[in-house]
């Protein structure tokens, strides 16, 4: 027999699935994390896993991680002390931005303080134009200046961003080297291979980021290889990127900016394909964790990418998942603002001392711990009960921080924290869903993370989503869908001409070159060439806009004819998103890209299709008062690992399972379906 491992680290739980490849059965575990050292926590989540269900490690032949090191570096600040070499007159452009205000009516905005002090940006005496000719070569002196200034600094990490280095990088190439050879060892970060593409300050914020996180991202990816080697795993280790793809552990230590969203990308891609197997194409994905609540939308199956995002309000230009994030978890405080308001988040009490009730000296009231004061989660929920939830704790802060400051009812104070919540990942859901054109009422919201099925139907009702899919282990769905992801690498060359001054032969010459980069980077990660797909597309605006759309273009060799369809399909692209196509217009073709895949053995999540009879009653296993709408009413759990296909049950009911527990209102029904998956329809007003 052989295994596939996947194991997600999130801010509270860390998440493992096991997939035998022989007999396409799935174990699932979850353990604490262990925020100061994440891979403590992943290897002793691997040693439960392998012992419960007496797995030898060393027949686990892949092992795919996700990790939010690179994130919570950023958001911390806790990156390296970085250097960044740039063209002279141009040091202060990450300071400089792009001159335009986060929050037009904020008097007191602040922006992000640079990564990189500007005591530590050093200037380059030289010019490249954005057609690659050089205008000011580099001066004689230049680079040893340069190496004995950066040397001076006595800095961990060097970021190197020249003007239009994307169009020639020669003299980036010389700055990497000559400090190569004066700082063997030390990281360096040249915006030429991170990001080839125009836009400086994009380029310049995004290489920045990937020196700065790079030290911290590679101590921690070769403490894992130690601890993994321990446990006594021989697999190589494979990394999680934020374009829903999977990496080599050498390449994320390389590029570890293409990490950021890493944890997340694999939620949407398991959900997705979760939410097609169940025949239903059209999807909104959350994903509701201990600290955060991301939601992304799926359109016809197709997982939705972006080219460019923000954390913390500084750029990140690398391909990504789709993925709108909040500060709304079950370990999301609840607060009186100063004009008396009850607020949720976006602090979170994490993983250590975590909310009230887990009894590790958390002093402020949580999502958590109103869910559990109102009865939806049971004391023994989590963890098969090996987690003990304290209700009288969770009174205690409620009551103190919250009840008595409103004059409320601890009970009316608990529904108070769960409404608010809601209401913020509804904004979440909006912002994915109506904002950018979409009914909701056309797709299915696919609840995961360990909180999700708990609020899900509330926020089907509010956004008038016809039904709820929990998939059978909602809690570790971020793990599976790291078995579910293909290794992926994206490059991109920004192009800036107009398309009619672009030849067939010219633009397969650009994509010819790409395709070498891709299949090299294919090889170094030990894929065979007949296992490769590679996938052509070009960014495209018409001549004066600001911003492009991505749009499909022919493989192969190009004839005029194929061109000529580059900037057609640019045209109707521009109708779907904007209403309108102005044909009269000239299109700029900006950047062309290539995807490279390889496709990895997935699980098959096929199950017996035999009918149960729809009886439920067999996995119930107790009955408790939980409170709906201010009202406590005596409900039926059920122990979902009892549930069968074709099991329905009518609300109100809990269900229970070792990773997540399931709200059904009133006048709802949940069917268990042929995979497993709970379908919940119904309104509950």
């Amino acid at each position: 027999m052989s295994y596939r491992l996947g194991v997600d680290v999130g801010g509270t739980f860390t998440d493992l699935a096991l997939y035998d490849t022989d007999t396409d059965r799935l174990e699932f575990a979850k353990t604490p994390s262990t925020p100061v050292n994440q891979a403590l926590g992943v290897a002793a989540g691997i040693r439960e896993l392998m012992d419960r269900h007496g797995v030898s490690p060393d027949r686990i032949d892949f092992f795919i991680h996700g990790t939010t090191v690179a994130t919570n570096t950023l958001l911390e600040r806790k990156g390296a002390k970085t250097a960044l070499i740039v063209t002279a007159g141009f040091r202060d452009v990450l300071q400089i931005g792009r001159q335009d205000r986060p929050d037009l009516y904020d008097w007191r905005i602040r922006r992000s303080d640079p990564l990189v002090p500007r005591h530590l940006r050093f200037e380059a005496q030289e010019r490249v134009l954005h057609t690659g000719e050089v205008m000011n070569p580099m001066e004689a002196g230049t680079l040893d200046d340069i190496k004995g200034r950066v040397k001076d600094a006595n800095v961990d990490a060097v970021a190197v961003c020249l003007l239009h280095s994307y169009a020639n990088p020669e003299h980036e190439q010389a700055i990497g080297e000559a400090i190569r050879r004066e700082l063997p060892g030390t990281p360096i970060s040249l915006s030429h291979e991170i990001l080839p593409e125009f836009k400086e300050y994009e380029r310049m914020s995004t290489t920045t980021i990937n020196a700065y996180v790079a030290p911290v991202m590679e101590r921690y990816l070769r403490r894992l290889e130690e601890s993994i080697a321990d446990v006594g795993l021989k697999s190589d280790l494979y990394i999680m990127q934020s374009n829903g793809g999977t990496m080599g552990a050498e390449t994320a230590i390389e590029r570890p900016v293409h990490t950021i969203l890493s944890g997340p990308a694999a939620g949407v891609i398991g959900a997705v394909a979760i939410a097609q197997q169940a025949g239903k194409p059209n999807s909104i994905s959350i994903d509701m964790g201990g600290t955060s609540f991301d939601v992304s939308l799926s359109y016809k199956g197709e997982v939705r990418r972006t080219q460019e995002s923000e954390l913390e309000r500084l750029p990140v230009k690398v391909p990504m998942v789709d993925i709108h994030t909040l500060g709304a978890g079950g370990g999301s405080i609840a607060w009186i603002d100063p004009g008396g308001a009850l607020r949720v988040g976006p602090q979170s009490a994490g993983a250590d001392p975590g909310p009230a009730c887990y009894g590790n000296g958390g002093t402020e009231a949580t999502v958590t711990d109103a869910n559990l004061v109102l009865g939806r989660l049971g004391a023994t929920s989590l963890l098969g009960g090996t987690m003990t939830l304290d209700v009288e704790l969770a009174r205690q802060v409620i009551s103190g921080r919250i009840a008595d400051p409103l004059g409320l009812t601890v009970e009316e104070a608990a529904e108070g924290i769960v409404q608010v919540v809601n209401a913020s990942m509804v904004k979440g859901i909006r912002v994915v869903s109506v904002s950018k054109g979409y009914d909701p009422r056309e797709f299915c919201l696919v609840a995961f993370g360990g909180a999700g099925p708990l609020h899900a139907s509330e926020l089907a009702d509010e956004m008038d989503i016809p039904s709820v899919l929990v998939p059978v282990a909602p809690g570790v769905t971020s793990a599976l869908g790291l078995l579910m992801a293909d290794l992926r690498h994206d490059f991109a060359q920004t192009v800036l001409k107009p398309g009619s001054e672009l030849s067939p032969m010219e633009i397969t010459t650009w994509y010819e070159q790409l395709e070498s980069q891709a299949m090299e980077q294919m090889g170094r990660e030990g894929i065979d060439a007949g296992d490769v797909s590679l996938v052509r597309t070009a960014d495209a605006r018409y001549v004066g806009q600001g911003y492009e759309l991505e749009v499909p273009a022919t493989s192969g060799k190009l004839e005029q004819k194929d061109v000529e369809a580059i900037m057609e399909r640019f045209h109707e692209a521009h109708i779907r998103n904007y209403g309108y196509a102005s044909r009269d217009n000239a299109v700029e073709v900006v950047n062309l890209r290539v995807t490279a895949l390889a496709s990895m053995p997935r699980p098959d999540l096929a199950h017996d299709s035999q009918d149960a009879g729809g009886d439920p009653s067999r996995a119930i296993i107790d009955q408790r008062d939980v409170y709906f709408r201010n009202e406590p009413k005596e409900t039926n759990i059920y122990d979902r690992s009892g549930l069968r296909p074709g099991d329905v049950i009518k609300g109100p009911a809990i269900v229970e399972q070792l990773d997540s527990t399931t709200v059904v209102w009133e006048n709802q029904t949940a069917t268990v379906d042929n995979y497993l998956n709970l379908l919940v329809t119904g309104k509950h007003k």
